[in-house]
C-alpha cells in the first residue's frame, strides 16, 4: 500500500492524542510510534508533540502540519483506491500453517491488520513444529508456511522473513542461576527444559551447541514439553532454565518474571522463513507474504 507510514503515524496520534493508543490502532509497537515522530521531527527541525506526563498535545508546529498531512494521507487512499484495481475485494481462502513461536507471539497481530484490509480473504492457520510445517506444504495441505527451523526440503523454496535471538531463561525466584557468567561447558550441568523432537527452536539449539562440541544428550534434560507456554508454565514452578525464543519471553521479562541466565560467548540466532513449494506462487500467498514482510519493515 502506497503512503508514506510517518505520517499515518503523525496523524494517528494527533488523533488520539496517545503513543499507546496509536500503536494499538496501527498494529505497532509504541517504540515503533516513538521512532516514526521522531524522525518526522529530524526530517521538519521542530517538535511535533509535547508531553506533559502522559498527556500528549500537538505544538504550533505540529498544528500547522497536521491540515496538509490529512490532504496528504486523503490523496495517497485515494491513489491506491485508482492504482489497485480489483486488488482490494480481493477474496478467498488462503491456509497457512505456522510454527508454534510464530502463531502464538507473531502473527496475531499481522493477520488483525489483514483481515481489516482484506476482508473478503479468509486465512485459516495451522500450528506445528517445523516438521509438520515443511510436511503440509510438500503435501499441500496449506499454501504458505512459515518456520523457525533451519530446514532444506528439497521440494520447497525458502524465503527469509525476521530474525529471532534465543535466550536461555529461567524463574526469578532462581537467584543462584544468574549471579554469574557461565560458561557454555557448563550447560552440560544445568537442569534444563527442551523442546520436544521436531522442533525447530530445538534444532536451532542442537546445532549451536554442537558447534561448542557439546552433544543434546550430554545436557541434564528434566523435561521436554511441546511448546513455549508449557515450558514458561513449567519454570515458573522449578529451578529448570529453558532456551526460548525472545519473542516468546519479552513480555516475562519485562514484567520480572523471567530472567536471563548469562552464558559467555554463546549468542544463539535464527531467521523465520516462508515456506512456498517451488514453482508458481499463488497470488494470495504472495499477498500475506509482501504484507508481513512490509509490517515489520515498519517496526
Amino acid at each position: 500500500m502506497l503512503t508514506d507510514f510517518r505520517l499515518k503515524v503523525f496523524e494517528t496520534v494527533a488523533r488520539r492524542l496517545s503513543f499507546t493508543r496509536a500503536s494499538e490502532e496501527l498494529f505497532i509497537t509504541q517504540p515503533a510510534v516513538t521512532r516514526h515522530i521522531r524522525e518526522l521531527e529530524q526530517q521538519f527541525g521542530c517538535r511535533l508533540f509535547k508531553r506533559s506526563g502522559r498527556k500528549v498535545a500537538l505544538t504550533e508546529e505540529g498544528e500547522k502540519l497536521l491540515v496538509p498531512a490529512r490532504r496528504i494521507l486523503k490523496e495517497y487512499a485515494l491513489l491506491n483506491e485508482v492504482m489497485a484495481g480489483d486488488s482490494s475485494r480481493l477474496q478467498g481462502y488462503l491456509h497457512m500453517g505456522a510454527s508454534t513461536t510464530l502463531t502464538q507471539y507473531v502473527l496475531p497481530p499481522i493477520l488483525a491488520l489483514f483481515h481489516r484490509m482484506y476482508p473478503d480473504i479468509r486465512v485459516d492457520l495451522m500450528d506445528g513444529n517445523t516438521e509438520c510445517i515443511e510436511a503440509a506444504v510438500v503435501g499441500e495441505v496449506v499454501q504458505l508456511g512459515l518456520i523457525e527451523g533451519s530446514g532444506e526440503h528439497a521440494d520447497l523454496h525458502y524465503r527469509s522473513f525476521i530474525r529471532d535471538e534465543i535466550v536461555l531463561v529461567t524463574a526469578a525466584s532462581n537467584p543462584a542461576l544468574v549471579r554469574r557468567e557461565w560458561t557454555v561447558e557448563q550447560l552440560r550441568v544445568l537442569p534444563l527444559v527442551l523442546r520436544e523432537a521436531g522442533s525447530g527452536t530445538q534444532a536451532v539449539v542442537r546445532k549451536a551447541l554442537g558447534e561448542k562440541g557439546i552433544l543434546e544428550n550430554e545436557l541434564s534434560v528434566s523435561m521436554r514439553l511441546g511448546s513455549s507456554e508449557s515450558i514458561k508454565r513449567y519454570l515458573s514452578k522449578s529451578n529448570a532454565c529453558a532456551f526460548l525464543s525472545l519473542f516468546a519471553v519479552r513480555e516475562e521479562l519485562e514484567r520480572g518474571a523471567l530472567v536471563r541466565v548469562p552464558v559467555r560467548n554463546f549468542d544463539v540466532t535464527r531467521v523465520f522463513r516462508f515456506v512456498t513449494p517451488h514453482g508458481e506462487q499463488s497470488r494470495l500467498s504472495g499477498l500475506m507474504i509482501r504484507f508481513c514482510l512490509d509490517y515489520y519493515n515498519k517496526m
